[in-house]
């Protein structure tokens, strides 16, 4: 091994060697970390002494013989650099001492009378070599050094002052210090020293590489690295050197480095055990970041363990952070039983379970153990899986799941553990459906999917965006029978409707029921299976026109009675879209307020953005597109990474559409950019962004591309059944671009096509309606249509479309004022007369008559169950809008609005 090191110790051994020559002896500790570079300091000193006419006794004590009386003075006996006179005499007095010392224990604090001799006569015959030259003691690894000989050599080191005799002793620091009486009683002694060995600086590292393949250049390039990752540890440098030389240069995480990787396991066998079983503990728990469990882990007291990392951290092992390389943390687990492995990572698995830890960071642990025989380890697993699966991380996932197989004990960990193996092939290998179903011929599965399950699996991958898989998924559940056997399941017959109001097209692939006819206003009706079907039914309704009052009563009692939580917020933001569907906004704005807020309160992301969302659509609805854009930005914010696709195609989707109504083409652009169309044309999600994108091409002047997306939403409504004119008005739509390409018969057709669906609860839809076929026939005829689409607006409030309709009139009318019941406010609203009030939108008006009374933001959001945010932002808006700066501002005006 190369040897590189500063001169300074070996200067220090020279200086005493001098002081030796003098009769002055002394003792030198030379204290170093395993693979420091203690031996072969020792070494060259004592090969210079004996250059120079000296007497070396050299011994190097080890483990195995330290229950053996005088090994150590044994071995220096048998060692002499020289055979001089004495020499035999020496060893004569070793075996006539060893005779008298095998009885009895050694008392290292006190030297009997039998031993007292034993000592007297060992010094003496060191005493005569002493006399004939001078002598150096030299015992490496003292710390595993016989009791008996250490006493000697404390002995003789009291008794050198005036001799020919240096004493260097070579020691290895552990977490509880070897021989601390020893110790203690040589640093106390005036003619000792100690040497701490330091580790190699970079100047020294590069000496080493330069030496061994002779480039000044990458020298220079690697000492810092090299350095870095063996601490200065001159075993290690010199392993990464001989990779080096091999082809492997270590600079990648995941290099292969044969020779480091046998050095630390080098290192690990030759320390004390206490700071192996450290380094092996860190091994275990690196990976989850958690060692500050190794001592619970290792059943040590933590103040050994910190010793111990600083020890490995001397060695140059680890780091603050941790192992310096991939490769010594694999040494470490390499150097463990696979019994004793196995035992630390299921271990490692259970503190971190107890401490709450990440399922993915304790299922590491079970995958690492082979093993998951506790009651919580199955379900977990599974978690961890799901977790993988959410990252996108599929093998990992399979691993989790595959343990989790082998280790499943009841009937309803092996369900749950297959609808995951299911989920997770799935992703690979679509056509394993039926045999993880336990349907079809060839099926294997010992516990075939639940419809539960079933129903959990094909909407979570929906909801992750694998078409593909859930398709197939579908198709075997009608082919293999699945769905005829359970026509009778509500749960799977809820599915079902959520299945047709979400992916309608993939309801096609459940043939085995058939379509479920209800007689008008029935289908909203209260049924077996709870809220969520209740839901998933008044919406299907909606979308397919049926818009009952009693259903639509019945829904606005659901929300009076169901509470919000994990197992309603589904249904909740079902009932608030099928009141958004039906053209009753007032009625959805109120609710989705209150949700909204109590979703806000109890600071649930994925809940705040579900009804962000439908806050959106209603703000779009209400002709609001300023808080349209910040209701859809909330929905999308917090949804990230939680909120189904769907979801977030419509929250993208309603910001596109209040972009477009601001002016903010190029913000509509970059959306657009981002957009698969392709992968959401199964969804119901398609129809906002094919509208959306259709009026953005209408607001750039591109009728001929807005009529194209808007008829093809058309198509895909009808198609799906999904074709009420209030969910979403394609046909005026198509109209207004076929009246931007001068084609006003085309476009007439459409629009009375669309007049005689409507029912006369859809008043906003009819407002539309009326305003687009005013567009489309003669000056003189339109009055009485757009005078009519006024008064439904003034029912129903929709700024925007009010705006147009106004635009049409080609008058100066103002929209009346904010609704008297302002959430029970006794608010007296201004006249219609005041300047400025016609700028403001609903909401707009509701806030600024609250805070214009002297409500702070607070109260006025309170009062009206909405945000503080949202306050602050109408608050904005209504400053902008009325050319005023403060409250005070908006007091005075309000003051005018009623004078």
């Amino acid at each position: 091994m190369r040897f590189s090191h500063n001169d300074r110790e070996f200067a220090q051994l020279n200086r005493m060697l001098g002081s030796c020559l003098s009769r002055k002896g002394g003792v030198v500790l030379v204290d170093g970390t395993v693979a420091s570079g203690k031996t072969e300091l020792i070494k060259s000193f004592s090969d210079k002494a004996v250059g120079g006419g000296v007497l070396v006794l050299s011994a190097l004590a080890v483990q195995t013989e330290n229950e053996i009386p005088l090994g150590v003075v044994d071995q220096l006996a048998h060692n002499a650099s020289a055979q001089v006179p004495g020499i035999a005499e020496l060893q004569e007095a070793i075996e006539a001492a060893a005779c008298l010392t095998t009885a009895g224990a050694t008392d290292p604090e006190r030297v009997s009378p039998e031993h007292g001799r034993v000592l007297a006569q060992l010094h003496a015959a060191m005493m005569r070599l002493a006399a004939q030259r001078p002598l150096v003691i030299t015992v490496d690894d003292l710390h595993h050094a016989d009791q008996i000989s250490l006493q000697f050599l404390c002995y003789l080191a009291r008794r050198i002052l005036n001799k020919r005799v240096m004493v260097v002793l070579g020691l290895q620091p552990g977490p509880l210090p070897a021989f601390p009486l020893f110790q203690m009683e040589m640093s106390s002694q005036t003619n000792c020293r100690r040497i701490v060995l330091e580790p190699l600086s970079v100047r020294h590292v590069g000496r080493i590489l330069s030496e061994a393949t002779g480039g000044q250049a990458d020298a220079a390039r690697l000492a810092p690295l090299y350095r870095s990752l063996s601490g200065g540890n001159p075993l290690l440098v010199n392993a990464l050197v001989a990779d080096r030389l091999e082809g492997h240069d270590g600079t990648g995480v995941d290099a292969g480095l044969p020779h480091y990787r046998r050095a630390v396991l080098t290192c690990l066998q030759r320390m004390d055990g206490v700071s192996t079983q450290v380094a092996q503990g860190h091994a275990v728990l690196e990976a989850t970041g958690s060692r500050h469990l190794i001592g619970r882990l290792l059943q040590l007291d933590n103040t050994l363990v910190r010793r111990s990392e600083h020890i490995l951290f001397r060695s140059g092992l680890l780091t603050a952070q941790g192992f310096r390389h991939p490769e010594a943390r694999a040494a470490a687990l390499e150097s463990l039983h696979p019994e004793r492995r196995a035992e630390l990572h299921t271990g490692a698995a259970r503190l971190l379970f107890q401490e709450g830890a990440r399922a993915a960071d304790v299922g590491t642990q079970l995958l690492a153990a082979d093993s998951a025989k506790d009651p919580w380890a199955v379900p977990l697993l599974i978690d961890a899986a799901e977790q993988q699966l959410q990252a996108d991380r599929l093998d990992q996932a399979t691993t989790y799941v595959r343990l989790a197989q082998r280790e499943a004990v009841t009937e309803q960990q092996h369900a749950d553990v297959t609808l995951m193996l299911a989920r997770t092939e799935w992703r690979l290998n679509p056509a394993v459906v039926a045999r993880h179903l336990g349907l079809g011929p060839g099926a294997t599965c010992e516990a075939p999917l639940q419809t539960g399950q079933a129903v959990q699996m094909i909407r979570g991958l929906l909801e992750q965006g694998l078409l593909e898989q859930a398709t197939e998924a579908l198709r075997w559940a009608g082919e293999s029978g699945f769905d005829i056997q359970h026509a009778d399941c509500e749960e799977w017959n809820t599915f079902k409707t959520w299945l047709a109001c979400t992916y309608p097209p993939l309801a096609l692939e459940l043939p085995g029921v058939p379509e479920r006819t209800e007689p008008p206003g029935r289908a909203c009706h209260p049924r077996p299976g709870g809220e969520l079907g209740d839901s998933a039914r008044l919406l299907g309704s909606v979308l397919r026109g049926d818009l009952a009052d009693s259903g639509l009563k019945l829904a606005e009692d659901r929300l009076r009675m169901m509470r919000l939580g994990a197992g309603t917020v589904e249904a909740l933001g079902n009932t608030l879209r099928a009141l958004v569907y039906a053209d009753r906004y007032g009625s959805a704005q109120d609710w989705g307020e209150l949700l909204l807020k109590e979703a806000n309160d109890r600071h649930d992301p994925e809940w705040v953005a579900s009804f962000a969302s439908v806050m959106a659509e209603v703000a779009i609805g209400r002709g609001e597109p300023e808080a349209a854009a910040d209701y859809a930005r909330t929905a999308l914010t917090c949804g990230a990474h939680q909120t189904s696709t769907v979801l977030a195609g419509i929250a993208r989707a309603m910001l596109m559409l209040a972009l477009v109504e601001t002016g903010d083409l190029d913000g509509v652009q970059r959306l657009l950019s981002q957009e698969n169309f392709d992968a959401a044309a199964h969804s119901r999600e398609s129809l906002y962004l094919l509208q959306a994108r259709g009026h953005y091409h209408l607001a750039r002047r591109q009728p001929h591309l807005a009529l194209r997306d808007f008829s093809t939403c058309g198509q895909r409504m009808t198609a799906w059944k999904v074709d009420s004119p209030s969910f979403i008005p394609w046909r005026t739509d198509r109209a207004q671009a076929l009246i931007d390409l001068d084609r006003h018969e085309d476009a007439r057709g459409a629009a009375e096509e669309q007049l005689a669906l409507l029912v006369p609860a859809q008043r906003r839809t009819r407002a539309i309606t009326l305003r687009v076929l005013a567009q489309t026939v003669e000056p003189a005829q339109r009055s009485p249509l757009l005078e009519e689409a006024l008064q439904l607006m003034t029912e129903t409030p929709d700024h925007s479309e009010r705006t147009r309709i106004l635009r049409l009139l080609g008058c100066n009318r103002r929209p009346p004022a904010a609704p008297e019941h302002l959430h029970g406010a006794a608010v007296t609203p201004p006249s219609e007369d005041v300047r400025g009030i016609a700028d403001l939108s609903a909401a707009e008006q509701r806030v600024a008559l609250l805070v214009g009374k002297g409500y702070t933001n607070s109260e006025a959001a309170s009062e009206l169950f909405i945000t503080v945010s949202t306050v602050e932002q109408h608050l904005t808006r209504i400053y902008r809008k009325l050319g005023i700066k403060q409250r005070s501002d908006l007091r005075a005006w309000l003051v005018d609005c009623h004078a």
